[in-house]
């Protein structure tokens, strides 16, 4: 067992890096204008958007560790991280020279700090579940400070990875919610806020104090149309240096621009209610139907690809050697027959087989795919329909199972975690697919600090769900950008996306003529009050259902088990068709004198999920504990629900208390015990 821990720990460390040599390009001088849609409601790093952190938050403030352009982990604010023996903690020693915005210099009470006003439940941080196996955080020395986690998984870094606020200046607010800090910060990036104007821009200007060097560039402004029609008003007029993630459309015009193409880190599918189509053979048929090239084309405009798994090409687990499932209608609907749907000449659709797909509302895009998938399935002789629904009613309607099946898409991380989708106790596995198979497949992945290990596992995870088909794979998006010729820094080879490091661009040559910032947006509007009055496009007032979804999900990753030299025997599995959930039988409770006490509640949260608070969402999670002769939680039972984006919550939680145990005269004996959890505003 030692030997082992310590060729994992040998592992690990080869991805512990000290300080990097990092040289900002010597040309200086210039403002460099960036269109972005979604304007920041705070940039306090502890409250990111629903769509993630701003990419005006990321240069205002310096994470602990970054990417490289080849995508691997290179050191940031902290300049070097080593792991503990048992690979349960991590100690960051912090940048010599790193200062905040104001000259004070940053220390490891400043991370604490940070950490424990993420969880302070009265500053209500999206970000708190994310730490959900963060034990403590501690200052060794004013440089150094180490992350105690409550388990060991490969995720470590990235969850520990935060961007410290300033504790000399907001230690004595009450609650950081409403904080003047959140609309005016001092931070620690290599950009200073100089002046925001709402609705219409942001301006920042270098930090000449910046412990990485100066940056090429003197200002950024980040300018926020009111439309794409806006912005192509601004993009025909030159005013615009870059605009990023734009949706397809006609771009060639615009000759003083270049088109950058980089991968998409996200996919788009179909989600099948296992409930209502359990044959696999039926969910191949109806994927065989749809016309996924023509969806690229028409919805797309070719700016996508065909996906056929859970990861995307750009990643680096994805497997390249998984089938594609060609569109092959004939096939299809020999296979809907031979599954005993029939149908006579007259008759258009087979009988008894009927899908009713569920997309958002807002979501135009989605809303066309979901037209082209009906007609396809039409085509081969199923009722097909779309039923567009508001974004709120959408996920309602995904945790209640109320669906046949429905279109959404999910980012996928550089730091895949498919456990909250694709484990049989995902909180986000609304289809209801379970495979004990996958299940160990997603635990040695996570689990395992070996990261070829880890592909390897996620190779043949990818291959099981191709083939059983809980979902149909659809496409991924390419992610378009407009650059004015003559600004550098930017490749098609780097990996990262591109707002994250715009600190790092320069002009070629520096433009003679100055943008008025009052102008911009200023020549549309004044058009369209000409032409067409009544006109009206405010910016994106509703994120897309999967954006709540994700930057609400808890981190989640298996239980390890004792031990780590022998492998964990599988089960042979159910069919997929069949590999529903059995129910639980009801527990026979057994009578104590003495009844447990929980002794670790103060270590143990139940963070009151981002999207349950979104939603309106309250409510008390009764569960039933299995607690041991030791006082250990050895199983958790829903006794009552409350709704189940709560209560998954509360049984993932529970399993980390800790009680006395029950006493039966003078003797500790195993009992269930009921036990409440309670989610409030």
């Amino acid at each position: 067992m030692k030997k082992f821990i310590v060729t994992l720990l040998f592992i690990i460390l080869l991805s512990c890096q000290r300080m990097e040599e990092f040289h900002y390009s010597d040309k200086r001088g210039g403002m460099l204008i960036i269109a972005l849609f979604e304007e920041p409601s705070s940039l306090n790093p502890i409250y990111p958007s629903i769509s993630g952190l701003s990419p005006v938050t990321e240069q205002i403030f310096a994470p602990l560790i970054s990417e490289r352009p080849d995508g691997k982990v290179r050191p940031a604010l902290a300049e070097s991280w080593v792991y503990s023996e048992d690979l349960k903690s991590i100690t960051y020693t912090i940048a010599k020279g790193a200062t905040w915005h104001d000259g004070k210099p940053i220390t490891a009470e400043d991370v604490v700090f940070t950490v424990n006003q993420i969880l302070k439940k009265e500053n209500k941080s999206p970000l708190a579940q994310k730490l959900n196996y963060v034990e403590s955080v501690e200052a060794l020395s004013p440089r150094e400070v180490r992350f105690n986690l409550n388990r060991v998984f490969a995720g470590e870094l990235q969850v520990t990875n935060i961007r410290p606020i300033p504790k000399h200046i907001l230690e004595k607010e009450e609650n950081l919610i409403n904080a003047d800090f959140n609309l005016n910060p001092i931070g620690s990036g290599p950009f200073k806020l100089k002046e925001w104007n709402k609705g219409k821009w942001i301006e920042l200007v270098a930090n000449e104090g910046y412990f990485k060097g100066i940056p090429p560039l003197n200002r950024i402004v980040f300018y926020t149309p009111s439309s794409i029609e806006e912005l192509m008003s601004e993009l025909g007029r030159g005013s615009v240096d870059l605009a990023y993630d734009l949706p397809p459309g006609d771009y060639d015009t615009l000759t003083s621009y270049v088109k950058v193409l980089s991968p998409g880190r996200s996919y788009t599918y179909i989600g099948w209610n296992l409930k209502r189509f359990p044959n696999k053979e039926l969910r191949k048929a109806l994927s065989m139907a749809i016309d996924r090239k023509r969806i690229i084309s028409e919805v797309l405009k070719n700016y996508g690809q065909v996906v056929d798994g859970p990861i995307t090409p750009e990643h680096w687990a994805y497997n390249p050697e998984l089938r594609t499932l060609n569109e092959d209608k004939e096939t299809a609907r020999k296979i809907i027959e031979g599954l005993g749907y029939s149908k006579s000449k007259k008759e258009a659709y087979y009988k008894g087989l009927s899908v009713n797909i569920l997309v958002e509302q807002e979501n135009e895009i989605r809303k066309r795919v979901g037209e082209i998938v009906a007609s396809n399935l039409r085509g081969i002789g199923v009722q097909a329909n779309v039923v567009p629904v508001s974004g709120v009613e959408l996920i309602k309607r995904l945790f209640e199972g109320d669906f046949d099946a429905y279109i959404l898409g999910w980012n996928v991380e550089k730091e895949f975690n498919p456990f909250p989708i694709w484990s049989s106790d995902g909180v986000y596995n609304f289809v209801g697919y379970k495979n004990r198979k996958v299940d160990s497949l997603i635990g040695e992945a996570l689990l395992s600090l070996d990261r070829e290990k880890a592909k390897e596992a996620l190779y043949e995870f990818q291959r099981i769900i191709r083939d059983d088909l809980p979902y149909t794979f659809l496409y991924t998006p390419r992610k378009i950008t407009l650059l004015k010729k003559g600004i550098q820094g930017i490749t098609e080879e780097d990996r990262r996306p591109i707002l994250s490091y715009v600190d790092e661009l320069w002009f070629e040559r520096i433009p003679e003529v100055s943008v008025d910032l009052a102008s911009l947006g200023e020549s549309y509007k004044k058009e369209e009050e000409v032409s067409r009055p009544e006109l009206v496009r405010p910016p994106r007032a509703n994120p897309v259902a999967e954006e709540v979804l994700q930057a609400s999900a808890p981190t989640q990753v298996p239980e390890r088990r004792p031990t780590l030299t022998t492998p964990t025997k599988v089960e042979p599995e159910k069919p997929a068709d069949t590999a529903l959930e059995e129910e639980e039988e009801a527990p026979k409770f057994i009578p104590y004198e003495v009844p447990p006490k929980p002794l670790n509640l103060d270590k143990v949260s139940f963070p009151y999920p981002e999207a349950a608070r979104r939603l309106g969402i309250t409510g008390t999670v009764y569960l039933n504990l299995w607690i041991t002769e030791e006082g250990n939680v050895t199983k958790v039972v829903l006794a009552k629900s409350a709704h189940p984006i709560l209560d998954k919550v509360a049984i993932e939680n529970a399993k980390n208390l800790k009680f006395s145990p029950a006493m039966q005269g003078n003797r500790p004996v195993a009992i269930w015990y009921s036990f409440p959890v309670r989610f409030v505003e």
